[in-house]
């Protein structure tokens, strides 16, 4: 069997790192029907069929506790409190995760019916309950942060209960960590019923946008079109050197358009790259860290990005497609960088190409998966060239899909196949549900204490006016919050903390998010918490933190390119000529050839040490564009001095080649 047949049953639903319990009998059912629900009930309200079809008024709070319930039931049926063989092996869950199943779906219904009233008295509801309507508040806060225990472990958690114990003893704190004071019954109501709280912009999106794409992918990936990328990639560049590693660039920036999941992006092509690369004499860090930096990418990658994307049009107050349109360079210039680096590291060790035998036909590929590429095609006319919102888009094409499934008779899909469909979707959904109503948890704090606004200036104050001190400042800090935690989480978080700090400093607000976003993604490759390096280390059986530190120095390249529109929007294409536009799209690509040259010591040849630093200076001064945000002596002359010194090593490793070639010795 070659590898790219062995791939045909990948799932790419469920993330490597969840244990789901492996039930059976009622309690598999039940689970299936949970799950099941959510997609669909969250098709109803997007697509207004509650209120159009059968009049009902339906807030969008209601929804959320709903779904919000759902989700927490789910989990604690699916998830085992630790996770161990034996507890995922059980058939059933234990009484206790029983109690918590319903608990969570009973108190979620209550606040959700008594919700009009308890916001027209002030969250208290006196005449509703009074205390109980605080009892319900932290349980659900409780019960929320123990299933993101359960799937993501404390880091969030911690994050969370110390966000909650600041926001009781704002004013306790000193200086500019001080803020406004909040009885605690007040502040648990609040966090839990206000729009600024749980049930705030990040869930809502999640309910209103984001499920149609997760349902879109479970859909793709399901019903067979997955596997068209990884043959695709395979057939179009196995016979390259270091064919298996291109090709796993490739097929991971497809998957991840769809999946928005490092890890699941990972755990899904790693299975079938990760030993070819080996295969083809990767190092097995070196093969861990190409699928890890790869897949990484593919959160930031349109037509379809990770779930943060979505957050981040709702909170600029934009559609979904010029955050995508904006993103579309960076996110080439991204993997561009990674595919000359890893070209160049194959050709200077000799690398073989991917045998003939487990590479696929171009021709037979496309004869097989070409249904495919019609709903892909409908997806980008619909984003990009109607005025039709992201969620509606989504659900047209994801119809679409089943359409082109059932072209051909291989692929055709039956009842079963189309319930797999929705509890796909609904599997996908539960840790983002889950981590959604935490993040609004963190927001709601820093709303109601002041802590936001306070914060943000003392980083601005901190900088001293400095933008390059305020950008270092705030990579770093997303790249700490990133370890361990989801990265919608560390985006909302910088999206409020930070963003408006880098904006109120003049940095174009789709340059400030995308920046916090991209260093927010990248946590997933850099040490010593890194979630994707982990799950490629542990495919490869390399070391985890060797595995880490090659994707840094395989990403190198991509922890700049945030610089680079922040420096130049015209990148973002926000603004600028015509001619400014291409001349950064020019200075960008040529730049990243020249630092992985340096990085890697491979240029038409093996290249010395001081043609590595000359090759790495080229390159920075040539991702070093003309824009607003490059000052002084840079602002006119880096990208000059670049091409300069670019232009003079090669003519330098031309004439040697030239010349070696001459008198046939070697260089």
């Amino acid at each position: 069997m070659t590898a790219h047949q062995s791939s045909v049953n990948t799932d790419t639903s469920e993330p490597a790192d969840r244990s789901f319990r492996d039930l059976t009998g009622f309690w598999r059912h039940v689970l299936r029907v949970v799950l099941i629900a959510l997609p669909v009930l969250m098709m109803v309200f997007s697509l207004h069929i509650a209120s159009d079809w059968f009049g009902l008024v339906l807030w969008r709070e209601h929804v959320a506790l709903a779904i919000l319930g759902l989700a927490l039931m789910a989990s604690f049926i699916a998830l085992p409190a630790v996770a161990s063989r034996e507890a995922q092996q059980a058939s059933s869950p234990p009484w206790y995760d029983i109690v918590l199943a319903v608990l969570g779906m009973a108190v979620c219904l209550r606040t959700g019916w008594y919700y009009q009233d308890l916001m027209a008295t002030g969250y208290a509801g006196i005449g509703k309950g009074g205390g109980f309507n605080f009892l319900c508040a932290a349980l659900t806060i409780l019960l929320t942060l123990e299933a993101i225990r359960r799937f993501t472990g404390w880091p969030l958690v911690i994050l969370v209960v110390v966000f909650i114990a600041y926001g009781a003893f704002a004013d306790k704190f000193p200086g500019v960590l001080g803020g406004r004071k909040s009885e605690f019954d007040s502040l648990l109501l609040y966090l839990h019923l206000d729009t600024a709280g749980m049930l705030g912009a990040p869930i809502i999106v999640v309910v209103a946008v984001i499920y149609a794409y997760i349902l879109l992918g479970s859909a793709l990936f399901r019903l067979g079109g997955g596997q068209m990328f990884i043959d695709l990639a395979i057939a179009s560049m196995g016979r390259f050197s270091g064919g298996s590693a291109k090709a796993g660039v490739i097929a991971s920036s497809l998957f991840g358009t769809v999946s928005g999941s490092a890890v699941a992006n990972v755990a899904t092509t790693g299975i079938v790259t990760i030993p070819m690369m080996k295969k083809a004499g990767f190092a097995p860090s070196r093969a861990g860290a190409v699928e890890a930096v790869a897949s990484t990418g593919g959160q930031l990658m349109p037509p379809i990005m990770g779930a943060a994307a979505f957050i981040m049009a709702d909170i600029l107050n934009v559609r979904y497609a010029e955050v995508a349109l904006a993103a579309l360079i960076p996110a080439l210039l991204f993997y561009f960088a990674v595919f000359v680096q890893i070209h160049l590291a194959a050709r200077k060790a000799g690398l073989a190409p991917v045998p003939q035998e487990d590479r696929p036909l171009v021709s037979e590929t496309l004869k097989k998966y070409w249904p495919f590429l019609l709903p892909i095609a409908v997806l980008i006319y619909l984003l990009f060239f109607t005025g039709l919102q992201a969620d509606s888009a989504a659900i047209w094409t994801t119809l679409v899909i089943f359409l082109a499934a059932c072209i051909r008779k291989e692929t055709r899909p039956g009842w079963r196949a189309i319930v797999d469909v929705f509890e796909g979707a609904g599997k996908s959904l539960l840790d983002l549900i889950a981590i959604t109503a935490a993040a609004g948890i963190v927001v709601g704090v820093l709303s109601i204490s002041g802590l936001g606004f306070s914060l943000g200036l003392a980083i601005v104050e901190l900088a001293s006016g400095n933008i390059i001190i305020l950008l270092i400042l705030t990579a770093l800090t997303a790249l700490v919050l990133g370890m361990g935690m989801p990265t919608t989480a560390v985006y909302i978080l910088m999206a409020t903390l930070i963003a408006p700090a880098l904006i109120k400093a003049g940095i174009n607000p789709f340059a400030a998010h995308l920046f916090v976003l991209y260093y927010g993604v990248l946590s997933m490759i850099t040490p010593p918490v890194c979630l994707a390096s982990f799950t490629a280390a542990s495919i490869a059986r390399a070391g985890f933190m060797e595995t880490g530190w090659e994707s840094v120095k395989l990403g190198f390249v991509t922890f700049l390119v945030p610089l680079l529109f922040v420096a130049s929007p015209a990148l973002l294409l926000q603004g600028g000529t015509t001619g400014e536009i291409i001349m950064a799209l020019l200075t960008g690509f040529s730049g990243c050839v020249f630092v992985a040259a340096g990085f890697e010591g491979f240029l038409l040849r093996n290249l010395k040490v001081w043609e590595r630093i000359i090759a790495f200076v080229a390159g920075i001064a040539l991702m070093l564009p003309e824009g607003e945000g490059v000052r002084g002596f840079w602002a006119g002359y880096s990208d000059k001095l670049g091409a300069v010194m670019a232009m003079g090593l090669l003519a330098w490793l031309w004439t040697q080649a030239r010349n070696a070639a001459k008198s046939n010795a070697p260089v």
